[in-house]
């Protein structure tokens, strides 16, 4: 018999129809029978392997009986591992972030080049944002009566006395100076208000950092420097050289490091931090 005739019998042999009876014991009176072929119990037999295998999986896949058989502690270690891998990942960021800021400071401070970004970031002006700056009536009252509450905080010492400080926005403190954890105030404003010079001064650094967004850099006399951070936009180019209380920026809320708009403002003497609210009442 050729091999062409062996296949054509197998696949005949199972292919044949039997007859399944299902007997009463005690009677042996027939109770029900179905016919079948060798070919439909293998096929039957192959779709009950395969929808076990798919339930196998998919029960290892979304419940949690892979850690029946993986050991508990490779589990929690490889769990452990990607969140310390997640927060590695940020920690770089931020430091990279951090040093940046730094050395940009210290050139500041020294005295040293720096490379002015908004001249190659237009749109961090806006330009068709044309707000009244004029000092009106209202302006004079203010600063005649914060120099009165300073006479008052110095003990009636006359003006020429201490330095003036303009306050760069009314509202609102919503984190205050921290020596060694947060440099500076977060005053929170409304949207869109200008943010002033706090002193007499120039202009030394305008441009966009990851983390603070918008931000501009005044040197004033005797070594200080103020910061303003998270702008919107910026009115003024570096260089130019302000008085206290000429706007300066726009409040915002650009950058990472915010949720919501606000000014964090920094003071520095000497490469010192200062806590701004000791010279300056921002509500």
């Amino acid at each position: 018999m050729s091999r062409k005739e062996r296949i054509k019998a197998f696949l005949s042999q199972i292919r044949e129809k039997h007859k399944l009876t299902f007997m009463d014991d005690s009677s042996y009176h027939e109770k029900w029978s179905f016919r079948v072929s060798t070919l439909n119990l293998l096929s039957l037999l192959a779709l009950y392997s395969i929808f076990l295998l798919i339930v196998v999986v998919l029960l290892f896949r979304f419940t949690g009986l892979q850690r029946l058989v993986s050991s508990g502690d490779s589990y929690a270690n490889e769990v452990l591992i990607e969140s310390n891998n997640k927060r590695l990942d940020s920690l770089s960021q931020q430091l990279i972030a951090n040093e940046l800021y730094m050395n940009e400071i210290q050139l500041i401070i020294n005295g040293g080049p720096f490379e002015d970004s908004l001249l190659n970031n237009s749109s961090a002006v806006l330009a068709d944002y044309q707000p009244d700056f004029s000092k009106s009536e209202a302006d004079s009252l203010l600063r005649a009566k914060h120099e009165g509450e300073m006479r008052q905080i110095t003990g009636g010492s006359s003006a020429e006395s201490f330095t003036f400080f303009f306050p760069p926005v009314k509202g609102i403190v919503s984190q205050s100076f921290k020596k060694n954890t947060h440099y500076a105030v977060d005053v929170v404003t409304a949207e869109e208000d200008p943010i002033k010079a706090c002193l007499e001064g120039t202009i030394i650094f305008t441009g966009w950092v990851q983390n603070e967004g918008h931000l501009v850099v005044i040197q004033h006399q005797e070594n200080m420097i103020s910061v303003y951070k998270h702008c919107s936009a910026i009115l003024k180019p570096t260089g130019t050289k302000v008085q206290a209380g000429d706007p300066i920026a726009i409040v915002g809320n650009s950058g990472e490091n915010t949720s919501g708009p606000h000014l964090h403002f920094e003071l520095w003497k000497s490469g010192i931090a200062l806590d701004p609210e000791s010279y300056i009442l921002f509500d």
